[in-house]
């Protein structure tokens, strides 16, 4: 590529990152969303039909019934305090679901769209309202702070920045979209478990997270007490959910510091 090409691609990307801005709720923070919700919600949908299609919904009614409830409860409450804030467009293109399904992986997921799954398995961990609360709170977490999007959003930006000037020009995404959610979700390849998040992107899911768990009633010195089961139990089953979730002293500890320093809702 010409020099000149390569300016004007660096100009072009640039423009797109000026007109592509969102603010996450709860902490401010700026970041650059490059997809429309619909798209996302759209791409988000399809995976989880697929990833449905295989796996089994669990037969353990009290546990599911648990769980819905948890999830409706804190969802019913972000929702209510959004509309009060004047932040409503944070739901944009999310649908909320809470799905239990067969399996003794200790994990659980939310897609962009606001689908939300746990595995059996995770239930001998969250094994209270206050537990399922921590983990359902994270994960909705990720989803209203967008973070499917703006990890979306990053690698098209890497895939901008690496293609040809014309291509950067013409097309403002470079590559498919599907082929970048493909790259960020790793549902089915992955044996049904989000690809990582960044460590930002999980620090700020838990700082989200208590915060919801506080606007739904749940008891937020749970948060950090449950991310010490996880990791006491890190040696065995419990490492499957750490490898896409990592806790580690410093995460439980940035935890008590955000219970600390809680402010009113």
């Amino acid at each position: 590529m010409k020099k000149s090409l390569k300016i004007t691609a660096a100009l072009a990307t640039v423009a797109l990152f000026a007109a592509s801005c969102g603010v996450v709720s709860f902490t401010g923070r700026k970041q650059v969303l490059l997809y429309t919700d619909s798209e996302i919600a759209a791409l988000s949908d399809e995976s989880y039909t697929e990833f449905m299609s295989t796996a089994k919904e669990s037969s353990n009614s009290a546990a599911t019934k648990t769980l819905r409830e948890v999830g409706n409860k804190m969802t019913a409450a972000l929702e209510a305090y959004l509309e009060k804030n004047g932040q409503s467009s944070a739901l944009s293109g999310l649908t909320w679901e809470f799905q239990l399904v067969e399996s003794t992986e200790v994990n659980a997921f939310c897609l962009p769209n606001g689908k939300i799954v746990f595995y059996e398995g995770i239930m001998s961990y969250a094994n209270t309202p206050d537990y399922i609360a921590v983990v359902m709170g994270h994960e909705i977490a990720h989803a209203i702070a967008k973070h499917g999007n703006e990890r979306m959003s990053q690698e098209s930006i890497v895939n901008l920045l690496g293609s040809a000037a014309s291509e950067a020009i013409g097309a403002k995404k470079g590559a498919t979209a599907q082929s970048i959610f493909d790259i960020g979700f790793g549902i089915g390849s992955q044996v049904g478990v989000l690809l990582p998040y960044s460590r930002k992107h999980e620090y700020e899911a838990d700082k989200i997270g208590v915060y919801i768990m506080k606007l739904a009633g749940y008891d937020i010195n749970a948060a950090p007490a449950f991310w010490e089961k996880m990791m006491e139990g890190g040696s065995s089953s419990a490492t499957d959910f750490l490898s896409t979730h990592p806790s580690d002293t410093k995460r439980v500890a940035a935890l008590k510091e955000v219970i600390q320093n809680m402010p009113a809702l």
